[in-house]
């Protein structure tokens, strides 16, 4: 096995890489957020298949998102998307763990206020 497959399996492991040298793993990254992608159009058609593993790469794509700012520009408006469009449909856990995530983001101002304020109006 190589060093993508390990660390794709291993997405904490792949976050704590990513943080301390994002350059040296930009593939891996790209390849989690093209996952993201497919699994996010797949909740959307419906909010309970794969929603466990959702929430895992929502949280690992919140942690570093900072690290890549061009490739995830629209990831905080998406998962505001997903909660307005969906909201009476996803799990209890969903819901908190999209909303914990948008908190994170702002936290780490990748997103401001005010963005997030007018995304959710």
């Amino acid at each position: 096995m190589g060093r993508g497959v390990l660390l794709t399996s291993n997405l904490p492991q792949l976050q704590n890489l990513i943080k301390r040298d994002p350059p040296a793993y930009k593939e891996e990254f790209l390849q989690q957020w093209n996952h993201y992608n497919s699994i996010r159009q797949i909740f959307q058609i419906n909010p309970d298949e794969n929603a466990q593993h959702f929430r895992e790469l929502v949280s690992f794509i919140a942690q570093v998102a900072q690290c890549y700012p061009k490739e995830t520009a629209d990831f905080p408006s998406q998962i505001s998307t997903l909660l307005l469009e969906n909201y009476g449909t996803l799990s209890p856990d969903t819901r908190r763990s999209l909303v914990q995530n948008l908190v994170m983001l702002r936290n780490k101002d990748v997103i401001t206020s005010i963005t997030y304020v007018l995304r959710l109006v």
